[in-house]
């Protein structure tokens, strides 16, 4: 995703209680769809306080704990916490750890350093509520351009005409095809994204 795009799309309930499923092929493609939502921003929140490499492994480590959790029966959904706010607390979480475990390695203390101070200070509505909204869409255009049939062409003049911002006349003269064509484009793959966003939830 680009850097202005970045946030966490809030996760239906009804895809944790798939994923909460013993092994199953629901349960695998429920997991394989928040991972392709997830990991890219959790990998984001996590570079807010440490390099890729470092942040490659929270992540890990909290998709692993998550795995537990879920199907443990440990989540307790409450209606005024989002999921991606408890998601960024493991995360959060999982880096004070790992700064603790350092600090501990290298200094011979237990303690909190600076750096893993300043992360408690992050509250995840810093992060992720101006964003998400813009980030929920940004998947579903995704998703819809990525994962649904349709011609090739009409993909196209709707990625340059609305994820460009390019003019539908200009577009039309760079495909071959009249302006009309670009409009009706938009229009058609508008209805199938918004039906695609509703998935995300608020």
């Amino acid at each position: 995703m680009p850097v202005g795009k970045i946030s966490f799309v809030s996760t239906r309930h009804t895809l944790l209680e798939r994923m909460s499923c013993d092994l199953s092929r629901e349960s695998e493609m429920a997991w394989m769809q928040f991972f392709e939502l997830y990991q890219p921003v959790m990998l984001k929140y996590a570079e807010l306080f440490c390099d890729r490499s470092q942040s490659d492994d929270i992540v890990q480590k909290v998709l692993v704990k998550l795995v537990a959790v879920l199907r443990g029966g440990r989540y307790v959904r409450r209606p005024d916490v989002k999921f991606r706010s408890y998601l960024m607390t493991l995360i959060r979480n999982e880096f004070i750890d790992w700064r603790r475990h350092e600090s501990a390695r290298i200094c011979g203390g237990g303690g909190l350093d600076s750096a893993a101070h300043a992360v408690t200070n992050v509250t995840a509505a810093d992060f992720i509520d101006a964003e998400w909204r813009a980030a929920r869409r940004f998947a579903a255009i995704e998703h819809v351009l990525s994962q649904t049939a349709m011609p090739d062409l009409m993909r196209r003049a709707y990625r340059m005409h609305v994820v460009e911002g390019r003019p539908a006349g200009e577009v039309a003269a760079a495909l071959g095809v009249r302006k009309n064509y670009v409009i009706l484009a938009k229009s058609r793959i508008s209805r199938r994204i918004a039906s695609a966003e509703a998935i995300y939830g608020d």
